[in-house]
């Protein structure tokens, strides 16, 4: 009996390697910054022969599969969520302190605070290759709805216990996180991410100051910064990053260790330097794994800026530095 044809499938199958994807992702990043250096020189022979070998390594497609099995081995969103919840931002933010609270401070009792006292807390994930984030903000729970709850009753189970119930008791579906998530990518894997090029965004201004007063309460920058193909650009996401953040907002940022460890133009204390003395961000956090460097940033609270904390005198290696 001949021996039954195994299916073929209808997208390509999932990437298992480390090593592999490794490989694709480095080779993707120098191809990427070859090809904008071929297309500034107006040198359209290297263009195609560029454009040749990105196609024949799979292209922008195999990029997101690898990045996709990295993810999986330190999952972004996990991370901003377990910090946000500490924070207690999981639950939105206090209408009256909105976010002007320290990361590292006192915890406070949120448990006595409704959410009618709060907005929820929007995010921005900067180059999304998942919806994991999204997915959190979609995400419910089923809560018993105590008998003084004003909140009228969405769900009622009354009817499916057992007569043998002493208690009947009334639920309803409430959000697991106060969060609203926007995510973008120069191309979308997923009809939930948006194509928009973040350095393109519009800016939110503060009229009154002329100033930009931020919109975002979080922005995720994972693994982005080093896929852009400039130092120019990589200047500019940062500075973008800060004026998109809402004053007392918190940035999640990495990168690959090397890109700072073993760069010709920079390493981690310049970089830092240049995050808060230039930029005007403080470090609330970071640490580092073998492969990757971490930090939560945070765009001071307007009485901090007003203060005038970061204004200090400018150094003109800042300008002259290549950002990774």
């Amino acid at each position: 009996m001949p021996k039954k044809k195994r299916p073929i499938p209808l997208a390509p199958p999932q990437m298992k390697s480390r090593k592999k994807a490794r490989k694709v992702t480095s080779t993707f990043h120098k191809l990427t910054q070859q090809l904008d250096q071929a297309r500034r020189n107006n040198d359209q022979e290297a263009v195609d022969k560029i454009e040749k070998e990105i196609e024949q390594m799979g292209g922008r497609e195999e990029y997101q599969r690898a990045s996709q099995l990295s993810t999986k081995y330190h999952s972004t969103s996990k991370w901003v969520l377990k910090v946000l919840g500490q924070k207690g931002w999981t639950n939105g933010i206090l209408l009256e302190h909105d976010n002007d609270s320290d990361i590292k401070g006192k915890k406070k009792d949120i448990s006595s605070v409704t959410t009618e006292m709060r907005r929820p807390t929007f995010i921005l994930e900067i180059g999304a290759i998942n919806t994991e984030l999204i997915d959190a903000s979609k995400k419910t729970k089923r809560v018993k709805v105590k008998k003084h709850d004003p909140v009228s009753v969405s769900v009622s189970v009354s009817s499916q216990t057992s007569s043998t119930c002493v208690d009947e008791a009334d639920y309803r579906i409430v959000p697991v996180y106060n969060i609203k998530v926007k995510a973008i990518d120069l191309h979308s894997s997923h009809p939930d991410i948006e194509e928009i090029d973040f350095l393109q965004m519009d800016m939110d201004v503060d009229v009154k100051n002329k100033t930009e007063k931020g919109t975002f309460d979080v922005i995720v920058c994972s693994m982005v910064l080093n896929c852009v193909t400039t130092a120019e650009n990589r200047g500019i996401m940062l500075s973008l990053i800060y004026k998109q953040l809402r004053p007392g907002g918190l940035c999640f940022l990495t990168i690959p260790r090397l890109c700072i460890n073993q760069s010709k133009y920079i390493n981690r204390k310049v970089f830092e330097e240049m995050l808060t003395n230039a930029l005007g961000f403080t470090i609330e956090q970071t640490k580092e794994t073998p492969k990757v460097a971490f930090w939560i940033l945070k765009r001071p609270s307007e009485v901090e800026e007003r203060g005038g904390q970061h204004v200090i005198e400018w150094n003109m290696e800042w300008e002259t530095t290549r950002i990774l």
